[in-house]
């Protein structure tokens, strides 16, 4: 009998309409152990939490950047309250230009709160910007001596010292030179030992000219004269007398 009660009390306190039927796994009739099932389910929350945190991750980078967007357009606005001060304190809003300087301060102090500082690059050399300015053209006058930056379009974006936004500038630079460079000095020829010089050539005689051969008498081709033909005088007859003879114009002469 009190078997058949404690049965009736334990079906009583047992409702097995409470209990749902399960599939067996895959793998034939093997029972699951606690251990296994407790495995199973911490993976898969395990899972669960790593999609909910890489969700949560995608949410904070698109808040850093919207943050970060932000901060550039609180940069712009600094350039703009600073470029209106004339124009407002002119026509008497110089109330309104201090209230909205006021309030510009206070926007870029949040940023600096939360580790975002924004730096405006305008005046400084290049030199010392080329690390987060992204140059998008270049001005030339004599009203600069050095390479810098002439214009911010866009300001830089700093989060915990790493620039996270390039400042968007224009260079300016001296005009360029219209000398053209000095060509470079030549190189200075190495002296080469002096070679033996070489012996001088025999001076050429000239040879002697060749004496003119005498010219040939002119043969007389005149005819001979003919011999004198005239008779010999007669010898003198001694008995003739004998006669002086005159005496010759030479001989007066001498």
């Amino acid at each position: 009998m009190s078997s058949s009660a404690d049965r009736t009390a334990l079906d009583c306190a047992l409702d097995w309409g409470e209990f749902t039927e399960r599939a067996m796994p895959s793998g034939g009739d093997e029972a699951v152990s606690p251990q296994a099932e407790l495995a199973g389910v911490l993976q898969r929350r395990h899972e669960d939490l790593s999609a909910v945190r890489g969700e949560a991750a995608r949410a904070a980078s698109g808040a850093r950047d919207t943050v970060f967007e932000l901060a550039t357009l609180v940069g712009r606005l600094d350039q703009l309250i600073a470029a209106g001060e004339q124009a407002l304190a002119d026509s008497g809003q110089a109330r309104l230009h201090r209230r909205l300087r006021i309030l510009k301060e206070q926007m870029l102090q949040t940023l600096r709160d939360d580790g975002v500082e924004v730096r405006d690059p305008l005046g400084l050399p290049a030199d010392e910007v080329a690390d987060w300015t992204d140059p998008v053209g270049w001005r030339y006058g004599p009203q600069f001596t050095v390479e810098s930056v002439a214009q911010t379009d866009d300001p830089a974006v700093f989060h915990h010292g790493a620039v996270v936004r390039l400042a968007r500038v224009f260079m300016g630079s001296p005009e360029p030179s219209t000398e053209t460079p000095a060509a470079d000095p030549a190189p200075t020829p190495t002296e080469t030992p002096a070679a033996d010089p070489a012996p001088a050539p025999a001076p050429k005689t000239a040879p002697a000219p060749a004496p003119n051969p005498a010219p040939a008498p002119a043969l007389n081709t005149a005819p001979a004269p003919a011999p004198d033909t005239a008779p010999a005088p007669a010898p003198p007859d001694p008995r003739a007398p004998a006669t002086l003879a005159k005496p010759s114009e030479t001989d007066d002469d001498a």
